[in-house]
């Protein structure tokens, strides 16, 4: 129930940031904001001040603003203070201040939490990959413990890195296993990192004989992590722009080889696999929430970063899918027809509706399973 209640307030928090974005811009442009409303409605409660109605509404999932003339058919369309009638900059801005809100959040979360753990994070590493402008190296992560094992009698769990065996640095599963392959039953002492808080233990473990791999094993499935370091004071400095421009470098690279091999393969599962709606990212936050604020803190960022993203593509119905008509706009010097523009936004928010209904009817299946 808390992590429900956790992810609410993060969603809430992050939906509203980018609405008051798109409300502070079209303020400051003298565009008329009709109503500016917390949650979704029905509503519960408003008041009208100064022309607009500030809301809130039954269902807790951030919220909304409605600009006067924001509909390209409405009747207002041409008032003076209507959306509709401004020039192509102004629109522009109102349209990117939400993304941009986003990202600014992002950057603020990022800074808090690197300065938490003293500026040195990890990250599954699913492809290779050099992240920019930051001293990186690699761990060996502990993504499975078997039931029974060595392993998980001597007290590692799934999520803790493996740094150092004996006097030896760790810095491969190669390395790991030749070492374990040869240790012949004797006892390791094996130090492990946390990789959320940096916190180090050290535990003893002996082998066993396993007769698959016929050699020596301590009963455990292994990954690898990027150890990011900002160490000079410019790295510092610079740190939650950098790292939430390395994020969503990273992501995006993991995504396009999902996309890339799931049209290699014909199959879509590895994709439907890698994106998570709102049962996904509920489950993703109760993992968070039991390791502790900065990794709840660290969601939010990854959150906001991706919000942020999605938003700016250019898809119907989104800020990104609006901003491209003000693109083609420009490029032709002219209006578009109205009624075009706005059964496009319909037929994107349809799309937009059903792929989330997709994806959550998956979700629900991963977790099932």
């Amino acid at each position: 129930m808390l992590a429900i209640i956790i992810f609410i307030v993060i969603l809430s928090i992050l939906v509203m940031l980018h609405e008051l974005g798109h409300f502070i811009m079209a303020k400051r442009a003298g565009i008329g904001v009709e109503e500016f409303g917390f949650g979704l409605p029905p509503r519960i409660w408003g008041k009208k001040i100064k022309g607009t109605t500030y809301s809130i509404n039954w269902l807790p999932f951030g919220g909304f603003v409605r600009l006067v003339g924001e509909d390209p058919t409405d009747e207002k369309r041409e008032a003076k203070n209507s959306f509709y009638v401004k020039s192509l900059a102004i629109r522009t801005k109102v349209v990117i201040a939400g993304v941009i809100a986003n990202f600014i959040l992002a950057i603020v979360i990022f800074y808090i939490v690197l300065f938490a753990i003293g500026f040195k994070v990890s990250l599954p590493l699913f492809v290779d990959h050099k992240f920019k402008f930051v001293n990186q190296s690699r761990q060996v992560l502990v993504a499975e413990v078997s039931e029974e094992s060595v392993a998980q009698k001597a007290g590692i769990k799934a999520g803790d890195s493996i740094i150092k065996i004996e006097d030896t640095q760790i810095s491969s599963i190669d390395q790991l296993q030749k070492i374990v392959r040869s240790s012949e039953g004797k006892e390791l002492a094996i130090i492990l990192e946390n990789p959320v808080n940096n916190q180090t233990k050290t535990i003893v473990a002996a082998p066993v004989y396993n007769k698959e791999l016929k050699a020596p094993a301590l009963g455990i499935n292994l990954g690898e992590l990027a150890v990011l370091r900002y160490e000079t004071f410019g790295q510092k400095l610079f740190a939650g722009f950098v790292h939430s421009y390395n994020i969503l470098d990273y992501s995006i690279r993991v995504f396009g080889q999902l996309i890339g091999f799931a049209i290699k393969e014909r199959n879509i599962t590895p994709v439907s696999e890698g994106v998570s709606g709102p049962v996904g990212i509920a489950q993703i936050t109760s993992q968070a929430v039991s390791l502790g604020p900065v990794s709840v803190l660290q969601l939010a960022g990854l959150l906001s970063l991706n919000l942020a993203f999605i938003n700016i593509l250019p898809i119907p119905a989104l800020d990104g899918g609006r901003f491209f008509f003000i693109i083609v706009e420009a490029l032709i010097r002219r209006r578009l027809n109205p009624a075009i523009e706005k059964w496009t936004h319909a037929v994107g928010f349809a799309f937009l509706l059903g792929l989330i209904l997709l994806v959550t009817y998956n979700d629900i299946l991963k977790l099932l399973r």
